[in-house]
């Protein structure tokens, strides 16, 4: 009886385990680079996600990120550095979820047209702030000390919803809002930030984007007011239009701009994006502002035209000039990647990328608009492997 009653707790202890989801996967890359690190180079990353089913249609769920990387020349090959990043844990079911780690803000959810927020992206970008996680809008400067986020996200029907919270230090600050829905034909979204300066530069926003078809055209049109830091309050309007035909897809935007104290132009751009096969091409052109810690001062003009081509049996050719408008933006270069997919998520990748600007050369984040790419200045070879 004795065994008998062993081997049933044991059954149901593994009853219980087997309920719960626990998965690993990684990634690791070997290269060599002749300009960047001027040699050899690797990184290796470590995924862990958990989930557990509970009672009522509710699920615990769980995940992190660890990053092991030396890109020292005449490394040893041990373990480097070790960073652990992008942990989230959540709870969830079908309407609610509550997230609580390096979550995206309530302003992700929130789609409005290009350069409506541009003065505020400007002030944090040359504050030089972080954001809380590589997916939330780059919009809201965070300081060192943050430690997670609060996201509550819900949808019931054709309405949607999500508010967020920063942690600095224990203490709930800056608080987003935002409410959406979807009346088929058209989109409406409303997004409203609370003032908290203790925090992060996080001044009072509110915005209302209304997006629809009409005649074949895709239409987005937002207004939205704001604090422009040492301007005071000020508002920004704008309309983007984008027209399919057929493979090919015309772009538009124009954003206006009335703040107290500063003649401000607007932010305007084109594109044309191309997708047939296996050529795939991206053009585009716009001109913004930017804040150069006193002023608000126009931003240049940012242009660049980009293609791929695949071969078939694995291997795709990309290639692309783009040019930014000052010496700090990174992504300013001409560039020719080609990768070859070597099956069972291996891929092996060559490129070159001419840097035509200080910051550029001393990177390795050249971003590539196409297919998505981050590269390094100078020749790269590099073995990739996702398991």
């Amino acid at each position: 009886m004795k065994n008998i009653l062993l081997s049933s707790a044991a059954i149901a202890l593994l009853a219980g385990a087997a309920s719960a989801e626990v998965t690993w996967s990684g990634d690791a890359e070997i290269g060599y680079n002749d300009d960047f690190e001027d040699g050899v180079y690797w990184d290796a990353g470590l995924y862990v996600n958990m989930s557990q089913e509970l009672n009522n249609g509710w699920t615990a769920s769980a995940s992190l990120d660890i990053d092991l990387e030396d890109n020292s020349q005449g490394s040893t090959y041990t373990l480097g550095d070790v960073d652990s990043s992008d942990w989230v844990v959540s709870l969830s079911n079908d309407m609610f979820s509550l997230s609580f780690g390096d979550v995206d803000t309530a302003m992700a959810s929130f789609d409005y047209v290009t350069g409506l927020f541009a003065a505020t992206d400007a002030v944090d970008d040359a504050l030089g702030l972080d954001t809380l996680s590589d997916d939330s809008s780059d919009y809201l400067g965070l300081p060192d000390d943050t430690d997670a986020g609060i996201l509550i996200s819900a949808t019931y029907g054709q309405f949607s919803g999500a508010y967020s919270a920063l942690s600095v230090e224990g203490e709930i600050g800056a608080q987003q809002l935002f409410l959406g829905g979807d009346f088929d034909v058209v989109e409406v979204g409303f997004f409203y930030q609370e003032e908290d300066t203790d925090y992060a530069l996080a001044s009072e926003q509110y915005a209302l984007t209304v997006a629809g078809s009409f005649a074949g055209f895709e239409v987005t049109g937002s207004y939205g007011k704001t604090d422009y830091f040492g301007f005071g309050d000020g508002s920004a309007y704008g309309i983007e239009v984008a027209y399919p035909v057929g493979a090919l897809t015309l772009g538009a935007y124009y954003t206006g701009y009335d703040v107290d104290g500063a003649d401000l132009d607007g932010a305007y751009g084109i594109s044309v994006d191309y997708a047939d096969g296996p050529i795939t091409v991206a053009a585009y052109y716009g001109v913004g502002t930017m804040f150069d810690g006193t002023n608000i001062i126009d931003d240049g003009a940012e242009y660049a035209i980009e293609g791929a081509y695949d071969f078939g049996m694995g291997l795709v050719v990309t290639a692309g000039y783009i040019d930014g408008d000052d010496d700090t933006d990174d992504d300013l270069a001409t560039y020719i990647v080609a990768e070859y997919d070597l099956g069972g998520g291996a891929t092996f990748l060559a490129s070159y990328a001419d840097a035509n600007s200080t910051a550029a050369k001393t990177t390795d984040d050249i971003d590539t608009g196409v297919n998505g790419y981050e590269l390094y200045s100078g020749a790269t070879m590099a073995l990739s492997f996702e398991f």
